[in-house]
This record gives structure tokens, C-alpha cells and sequence, in this order.
């Protein structure tokens, strides 16, 4: 593989090694309520720092908003195959989790949806395409039907137009990823035993079973893992989750759409994604069979080749 540096937030890195979504490179912006919003920037066209004025031919950045619990960090197999693919990276940790602030007042997936414009505000991005996964995926929704014009493309990964549609939510799904929030918020004495019982929650049986120490996915969760969620974050995002539903308007969405969803998904379950991409029009629906909830963990080379031809698509629209 290539040892061609690229820039991570204005530091050299290589091909092939994992970009981590930590270090130096983070910064804050300021969300209409005051709750302070942290992101972290990676730029894959080789200029320190930041620049958000776009060369001829330089497509948007990508804004990556995470799910229920999880901070920026579980981004990291994305953002190293988009570097690599030439597309600068923004990461988001959503309010209530990583070094995002907590505010007391509960919120919805709109209000995270303005903490991402925010985000753009602050770095000067006019558009970008939005690369999202679970609770990430309710408020990419509201972003693109509520600031439309600051959205080229949205990839929705392992999510659903609302839970209060009955037949399409997983009551015990929900109730899994809770228990093991409340479990990562607990001093173990096995730091690998979280990873573990982390893993358990999000990708397949067998993917669990087969994952180990230095594998790309037990890194990453590692490293998410190191700044756990707290437990009132938790329980306002879970409240945000819950109040989502945007299945009435997702008919008004006219930006191009990816959906993806894993047949074994047993968090949100995948009748939920196919009836997403069904209601969204022109939406592309990309089946990942066999995988749990975490595709961007169990298949990172699988949704990195559909989402690369799909944002060249986009480019050459």
C-alpha cells in the first residue's frame, strides 16, 4: 500500500495507518442555545489546517454525524477511505456525548440538525455531502428537509424515519443499545471486555466473535470508548431518538439519497431502512447482507464502494 502523506487536521499521515478522531485538531462551535458543539477537521489535499475555499474541482467535505451514544471517533474507518478517495472530513460529536456540552433543556433531532449548520458556519461551508448512521441518520434527515441548501448529498446508514411508527421499530433493539450504554458508563476493570460487550450490541454474531485486539473495528471502538457517553447525554439523545418522525416528510427530500441497512441489523430493524428509501424519491437503497447495525465497522470496504461511486455521481451531476 502507498506510504503517500496526507493531512489530518494539519499533521502528516500515511496511507494505510488509521486516522484517529482525536488529537489537535478539534474545535468548538457555538449551537443557538449556547451548547458547545465539537468537530474535528481532516483534509486530504496536503494544506495545513483547514481551508474551506474550494479549488476547481475539489467536491464538498463531508459532514459526519454519529449515533445514539457514540462520539466522533467511531467515524475513523470512514475517514480514512474518504481521505484517501480526496474528500476533506468534518466529525461531529453530537450534543450530550465526546466533548460536546450537555445541556439540561431536552431536545430533538432538529435542534441537532442546526448544531451541524452551526458546525458548517463555523469553518465557512456553504455545502456539504452528509455521511450518517443511526440516530445520525434522523438528523441528517432534518437537516436536508430543514437547510436544504447546505446539503449536496445524504448517505443515511442503519437508521429510520421515526420509532413511533410501531411496525417498523425494534422496541428491543432500543432497549439493547441503552443497557449497553449504561454499561460503557461503568468503571471495568477489562477494558477489553467493553470493547467486547460493545461489539455485541452493533455488528453480527459472527463478526463479533471473530474480532480482535489491532483489528480496524476493536481500534475504533477503543478509542470511542475512551470518552463514553454520559449518563444524562444518554438519556436526552434517547429522548430525541424517540420524539423523530419524519416518514411524512421525506417525500419533500429532492437531494440525492443513499440509503444503506443490514439485514441482521438488531437495533433498528431492516424492514425500517427499506421502507426509508422507498419513501424518499430516487433514493438508492444498498442491502448489506448478513451485517448487524455498525456497517461502517463490519463493512467498511462494502459501504465505502457504493458510497464513493455514489458521490461521483453526484459530482458529475
Amino acid at each position: 500500500m502507498s506510504t503517500e502523506p496526507l493531512t489530518e487536521g494539519g499533521v502528516s499521515v500515511a496511507r494505510g495507518k488509521l486516522p484517529r478522531c482525536d488529537g489537535g485538531a478539534g474545535s468548538h462551535a457555538t449551537a443557538e442555545d449556547g451548547t458547545r458543539i465539537y468537530f474535528e477537521t481532516f483534509s486530504a489535499r496536503g494544506r495545513l489546517g483547514w481551508d474551506s475555499r474550494r479549488e476547481p474541482g475539489d467536491p464538498p467535505p463531508v459532514l459526519s454525524v454519529m449515533g445514539l451514544g457514540a462520539n466522533g471517533r467511531l467515524w475513523a474507518p470512514a475517514v480514512r477511505r474518504l481521505l484517501e478517495g480526496g474528500y476533506d472530513v468534518i466529525a461531529i460529536d453530537n450534543r450530550g456525548c465526546g466533548r460536546s456540552s450537555t445541556p439540561w433543556r431536552p431536545w430533538t433531532t432538529r435542534t441537532m440538525a442546526s448544531d451541524a449548520v452551526a458546525v458548517l458556519d463555523e469553518l465557512g461551508v456553504e455545502r456539504a455531502h452528509v455521511g450518517s448512521a443511526s440516530l445520525g441518520g434522523m438528523v441528517a434527515q432534518e437537516l436536508a428537509l430543514e437547510y436544504p441548501e447546505r446539503v449536496s448529498s445524504v448517505v443515511l446508514g442503519a437508521t429510520t424515519g421515526g420509532l413511533p411508527r410501531l411496525d417498523l421499530a425494534s422496541r428491543r433493539g432500543l432497549q439493547i443499545v441503552v443497557e449497553a450504554g449504561v454499561r460503557s458508563l461503568q468503571p471495568a476493570s477489562d477494558p477489553d471486555h467493553r470493547v467486547r460487550d460493545w461489539l455485541c450490541t452493533a455488528v453480527s454474531d459472527d463478526f463479533a466473535a471473530e474480532c480482535r485486539q489491532g483489528d480496524e473495528a476493536w481500534e475504533t471502538v477503543a478509542a470511542m470508548l475512551e470518552d463514553p457517553v454520559s449518563p444524562r447525554g444518554l438519556a436526552l439523545q434517547v429522548l430525541a431518538a424517540l420524539r423523530h418522525s419524519s416518514w411524512s416528510r421525506l417525500p419533500r427530500l429532492g437531494i440525492p439519497v443513499q440509503v444503506h441497512h443490514g439485514t441482521e441489523d438488531p437495533l433498528i430493524p431492516f424492514s425500517a431502512g427499506r421502507e426509508l428509501a422507498r419513501r424518499i424519491p430516487g433514493a438508492e437503497f444498498v442491502v448489506h447482507e448478513g451485517a448487524g447495525h455498525a456497517l461502517i465497522l463490519e463493512r467498511p470496504e462494502e459501504c465505502w464502494l457504493n458510497i464513493r461511486r455514489f458521490l461521483g455521481q453526484c459530482e458529475r451531476a
